[in-house]
């Protein structure tokens, strides 16, 4: 678990203990607590991915346009990953 840290979606939906790191041209979403279903219902709505802030500790990075899913996945651990790029 990691204390302090959380996305926030456009929308304002708060993921606790989400993380996000910027890879290559794609955002990578890591979070824990969701089924796949879910975490689909977030990965694939631009509504939502639009705009990301990861906040960690005091400090936050804001990410826009990453739009478009590329993979989601879930690891033997229940660990959720989602892969974004930037939509059309």
């Amino acid at each position: 678990m990691n204390q302090g840290r959380r996305l926030i979606m456009r929308d304002d939906t708060v993921i606790e203990d989400g993380e996000a790191g910027y890879v290559q041209g794609n955002l990578w979403l890591w979070f824990r607590g969701y089924t796949l279903q879910q975490a689909a219902e977030i990965a694939f709505n631009p509504l939502k991915t639009g705009m990301i802030t990861f906040e960690y500790g005091e400090m936050s990075d804001t990410y826009e346009g990453f739009t478009r899913c590329m993979g989601i996945q879930m690891d033997m651990d229940g660990k959720i990953s989602v892969c974004l790029t930037q939509g059309e």
